[in-house]
């Protein structure tokens, strides 16, 4: 169905990488309307790939607009967006967003609050209820039935390996995050909560088994489980269902973390966005 033409300018953003980048460039697209005042709207692309996870997403595909006529004063370039978002030349034009855009400034803002917009769908709630809750039998037959034990504190893990390897020693000359990272973290919690489980959720699931899984029956990795064939969006939802986080790199650990809204516990990785999220939130710290 078609919208009206837009009065003013709009803001919209190039579609580029996997549903964390997406997030961003949405989350961007819709912090900035809020902002300037100006119109969002994102490419179909982009909003089919998100409502695949997201349900009753408020901005609209540009292709409701194409029978517009949009006048572009410029594209945005990474690097002078800043700059141009506090000039009045904002209010005046159209904004296209570059692809890969992230601005943690702006969409983790007092004002705003992201996690209303994203919304997970019926099927993947519910996938990662069932989740949990097989989590939380299986660990009950692993210590011994008290009725004063606490209930279970749940803390995701994200561990992302495949594409990272090489990506992260071409940028940083640095290598992926060791087992020891992860177990000092996950040591953090234990000492923190009397009965607290780990929610694996990664790229490499047989890694994880491997290096991460304890004799303490406290770490569970579900990726590649029965389920996994909802895509990326369960892994997502279990993570944001979980009550804490630990996190390497990349944008997807990163908003399973945010959309959790407990404390966080971040790889440290200079020059990343994912330091500057822990810059913004308070209950976020980097973690040697």
């Amino acid at each position: 169905m078609r919208l009206r033409c837009p009065q003013e300018g709009i803001v919209t953003v190039a579609q580029g990488g996997r549903l964390g980048n997406q997030m961003w460039e949405y989350a961007s697209v819709w912090a900035v309307a809020r902002t300037t005042g100006l119109e969002p709207y994102v490419p179909r692309c982009l909003r089919r790939s998100l409502d695949q996870v997201f349900t009753q997403l408020s901005i609209p595909a540009l292709t409701r607009i194409s029978h517009c006529i949009i006048r572009w004063g410029t594209v945005v370039a990474r690097d002078s967006l800043s700059s141009f978002l506090e000039s009045n030349e904002s209010l005046q034009t159209s904004i296209l967003l570059p692809r890969f855009v992230v601005m943690p400034d702006l969409v983790l803002s007092d004002k705003f609050d992201i996690r209303e917009e994203f919304k997970f769908r019926a099927p993947l709630e519910e996938a990662s209820r069932k989740v949990l809750y097989s989590i939380a039998g299986r660990r009950r037959n692993n210590i011994s039935a008290n009725p004063s034990t606490p209930s279970l504190t749940y803390v995701g893990i994200h561990v992302r390996r495949t594409d990272y390897r090489n990506y992260l020693w071409r940028t940083r000359q640095m290598h992926l995050a060791s087992p020891g990272y992860f177990h000092r973290a996950m040591d953090y919690f234990r000492k923190k909560y009397e009965n607290v489980v780990f929610v694996v959720v990664s790229d490499e699931a047989k890694w994880c088994q491997h290096h991460l899984a304890t004799s303490n029956g406290d770490v569970f990795v579900v990726s590649g489980t029965p389920g996994s064939s909802l895509g990326p969006g369960r892994d997502l939802a279990i993570m944001a269902a979980c009550n804490h986080s630990i996190i390497d790199y990349g944008t997807f650990g990163v908003w399973g973390a945010i959309l959790a809204g407990g404390e966080t516990l971040l790889y440290n990785i200079s020059r990343h966005s994912s330091v500057k999220v822990a810059q913004l939130l308070p209950n976020w710290r980097i973690f040697d």
